[in-house]
């Protein structure tokens, strides 16, 4: 018929970022994307059964993109420190950038409980799990490579705690953003003292 909207998962996909950008990852819901396409809400479902599985195709672009970030500041680094230093910076200022897409990243799966993944569902974690895997053996690499840190620690181990810090961190600052209420201290010094725990470095500021 004319003038009716065409359906694909791109134009889903694209539909559903706006409305995270503009409403949050609580916006996010079959109803919404259907209205902002001007279609039934059951022409979404057709095309995404599940609500994972859109979040999946919004989430493992931008999951790419940080890994992208993170093994090219790592590159160059000289010493298993360096790499810490440098892959932490760098997802930090990755996210940074675009908190509306971290969230839709690392939240936005945790506000329906009610879907979970079972069984075969499972597989669509892959893609997730196959990109996580390569930033963290690009650490454990850096790590592994300089013998006098750490040395007996589980370097694999170690890189996705780095992960998870650096996680940690932007999940505060994004809550310190929704809710209008700055954290005490400056973004910079907290990623300071952040990697001087990571190292056994001195803070720089």
């Amino acid at each position: 018929m004319a003038g009716r909207p065409r359906i694909t998962r791109e134009a889903i996909i694209g539909h559903a970022r706006r409305i995270v950008a503009e409403h949050g990852t609580a916006g996010l819901t079959f109803q919404a994307v259907a209205a902002a396409l001007g279609v039934s809400k059951q022409a979404i479902i057709y095309w995404y059964p599940s609500k994972w599985e859109l979040v999946r195709d919004i989430a493992v672009p931008g999951l790419k993109a940080e890994a992208d970030a993170t093994i090219a500041a790592i590159g160059e680094a000289g010493s298993a420190a360096d790499a810490i230093e440098r892959f932490l910076r760098a997802l930090v200022d990755h996210h940074l950038a675009d908190l509306g897409g971290f969230r839709m990243l690392y939240l936005a799966s945790q506000f329906d409980s009610r879907e979970s993944l079972q069984g075969e569902g499972r597989q669509m974690l892959n893609p997730i799990h196959e990109t996580t895997s390569s930033m963290y053996a690009a650490l454990a690499a850096k790590i592994v490579a300089d013998t006098s840190f750490l040395a007996d620690d589980h370097p694999r181990r170690l890189a996705m705690a780095v992960h998870m810090a650096g996680i940690g961190l932007l999940t505060m600052l994004a809550l310190a953003e929704s809710v209008e209420d700055p954290l005490a201290h400056q973004t910079g010094p907290l990623v300071d003292s952040m990697v001087a725990l990571l190292t056994h470095r001195p803070a720089t500021s």
